[in-house]
């Protein structure tokens, strides 16, 4: 863990250097859009993926942008609405932004599990179908480094909860036991992050 914190902070501080220095040899006029890809995007409960998002700049301070993610270890989709909030301007090749967004997702898993078998009377094995959808907040903080004119490179990550979270079984070829033991918590840990590079235009 150690060594992964070590090696995002050195990544940061070199691509803060060279947007720095490309800065200051040249004059540059940063555009209003952003088009981003995410080659690595991990949420909560194991949801690994890529994704993209489309932001636009309303002024120098505030941005609003729209991310999309699709797993590729399972059946799962999410979207966000995220306000990008500037504290020191959008305007220069390094900066930091702290982002409220909510966030939607659903999909379906499979879960392999022994399970009670009311005619058998004993435990069977069982692959059971679930579906999840939630609906939750997240406080991101996100730094984006344009290392030319029109690229940039970044991370964005948070912390927040899920509002509303149910968990549906469908095990309609097994044992029934997980047909009434559907999970409608109303608030449960969300987090997410990923790493991200676009073109801003």
């Amino acid at each position: 863990m150690k060594t992964f914190l070590t090696a995002i902070l050195l990544f940061a501080t070199t691509c803060l250097s060279f947007a720095q220095t490309n800065h200051k040899n040249h004059k540059v006029k940063y555009g209003r859009n952003i088009i981003s890809f995410m080659p690595v995007y991990a949420i909560t409960n194991n949801y690994v993926g890529i994704g993209g998002s489309y932001e636009i700049l309303a002024n120098d301070y505030i941005g609003i942008r729209v991310p999309v993610m699709a797993a590729i270890n399972t059946n799962y989709v999410n979207v966000g609405l995220e306000m990008k909030l500037y504290p020191a301007r959008n305007t220069g090749p390094a900066k930091y932004a702290i982002a409220p967004m909510i966030t939607y997702g659903t999909g379906s898993e499979r879960m392999n599990d022994y399970v009670w078998d009311n005619q058998l009377n004993q435990y069977v094995y069982d692959n059971s179908k679930y579906d999840r959808s939630h609906f939750g907040f997240l406080l991101n903080q996100t730094f984006n480094f344009t290392i030319m004119q029109n690229f940039f490179i970044g991370m964005d990550g948070g912390l927040g909860i899920n509002y509303y979270d149910n968990t549906r079984w469908n095990n309609n070829n097994g044992p029934n036991n997980h047909q009434s033991n559907n999970n409608n918590s109303n608030i449960t840990f969300l987090a997410q992050f990923h790493v991200m590079m676009g073109c801003r235009f």
